[in-house]
């Protein structure tokens, strides 16, 4: 599949994932060619979390993920009304 599809993934980082995600993705991961796989990270541990947060920016990062942005939800966002 990955033959007739282009790559169009940057980099992906997966957080909080539970022990069991990371033994299936083991398994998994020996189907994924390697320029795919070297694009994905899986965030364990505290080096990884700290180049994840300067990767994405703490601005834009939530705080749930170690970030400074406010996460609201979209019927909470007051779009302002063009007039004219």
């Amino acid at each position: 599949m990955q033959a007739y599809f282009p790559e169009r993934l940057a980099k992906c980082y997966i957080v909080h994932m539970p022990r069991f995600f990371v033994s299936v993705w083991r398994m998994v991961s020996r189907f994924i060619e390697k320029s795919t796989l070297e694009k994905i990270v899986i965030v364990t541990n505290d080096d990884e979390k700290k180049i994840f947060i300067e990767e994405i920016g703490e601005e834009a990062l939530p705080v749930e993920y170690g970030g400074k942005a406010i996460l609201r939800a979209i019927q909470d966002v007051q779009v302002p009304t063009l007039e004219g």
